[in-house]
């Protein structure tokens, strides 16, 4: 079972330095290693959005049609396959983490407001507010229906575990919106559950390739989660407008207070007060009080912190590997993990 919130905390850091892809082309393998599953996996995630109420396989399609990296499918075949487990079930946990996840992004966007998803309008734009809610519910419900149906009470309860834990990381991260007194404690217990948490359950494959495997891959994900998500915050300060249709400095502007922002306003009390002076009159915070904010972050280095602490996480995901087996799925984990804090969205 996934181990509670309380349970969790970062092993020791090694002393030897992190193992590097040994080429560029190496994410490209990782997904030539399992090019056939993933194929499997979008028609059974296609079949899993289907229904009789035929707005539902519309909007389905609709998200589907967008694209996207599949990257938490890609994780838990890499990690079936490293764990080499060969059950027909590896390519129906896929499935699930991918519905699972766009059950998330259906609801973020209309808990956020957003307008774009993957570069078009985003599903709530297209579909309206109560559709988009409602299809994202059905997600969640034919995941757990699903994953009961494998006969498997670990691979239930921890499902529903991961699910729970979603939920609470996403209603505190609401609940702290527009509040300047995040710590780094709790900005990491909030994208342990709404991020991390589900990229361990399907790291770990549902926890269906048994022990020893599955409490390492477990770990590893849920370190991976953890860099994949501050990751995400430090670009979010960097970046220029990209063809997700996310706006460089969008979470600020929704009164989220990011890692960057928090160590940010703990080496500059001025920053910190300017930011609860702003969030106290939003969100939505407005355009120029956002790119002031935006550009004393980036200016007082917070953001190589931030990433000097994804990379961390990152080395501590490697390490979890190594009860694996020696192979290219393996390495393939590797590269990926890697990537993850390399990548420009």
């Amino acid at each position: 079972m996934p181990p509670s919130v309380t349970e969790l905390s970062a092993p020791p850091l090694s002393s030897s330095p992190p193992l590097q892809p040994s080429s560029s082309n190496l994410l490209r393998e990782c997904l030539d290693l399992v090019s056939g599953d993933l194929r499997a996996t979008e028609v059974e995630l296609r079949g899993l959005l289907d229904s009789a109420v035929t707005v539902i396989p519309e909007i389905g399609a609709y998200l589907t049609a967008a694209g996207g990296k599949r990257f938490r499918p890609l994780l838990s075949l890499l990690c079936a396959k490293a764990a080499g487990y060969t059950d027909p079930a590896r390519i129906t946990i896929a499935a699930v983490g991918e519905l699972l996840h766009s059950a998330t992004l259906l609801h973020d966007d209309v808990v956020d407001d957003g307008e774009f998803r993957r570069g078009r309008p985003a599903a709530r734009m297209a579909f309206g507010n109560g559709l988009a809610v409602l299809t994202g519910d059905y997600c969640l419900a034919r995941a757990l229906q699903t994953v009961a149906a494998t006969g498997s009470l670990p691979a239930v309860q921890s499902l529903a575990d991961t699910v729970t834990l979603m939920a609470q990381g996403e209603i505190e991260q609401l609940d702290g919106a527009g509040l300047g007194s995040l710590d780094v404690e709790r900005y990491l217990g909030i994208i342990e559950r709404k991020t991390a948490t589900l990229i361990a359950w399907c790291s770990s494959v549902a926890f269906l390739v048994g022990e020893p495997y599955a409490t390492r891959l477990h770990r590893f994900g849920l370190e991976l989660g953890y860099a994949f998500q501050i990751t995400d915050d430090v670009l979010d300060v960097r970046a220029v407008q990209s063809d997700t249709g996310k706006r460089p400095g969008q979470d600020i502007r929704e009164g989220k207070m990011t890692l960057p922002v928090i160590l940010a306003c703990a080496a500059n009390p001025a920053l910190h007060a300017t930011v609860l002076e702003v969030l106290a009159a939003g969100p939505p915070v407005s355009e120029t009080a956002a790119r002031s904010i935006l550009a004393a972050v980036v200016a007082s280095g917070a953001a190589d912190e931030a990433m000097a602490m994804a990379s961390a996480r990152i080395q501590h995901a490697v390490e979890c590997l190594a009860v694996l087996p020696d192979s290219p799925a393996r390495d393939a984990l590797q590269a990926v993990a890697h990537y993850t804090v390399r990548r420009h969205r």
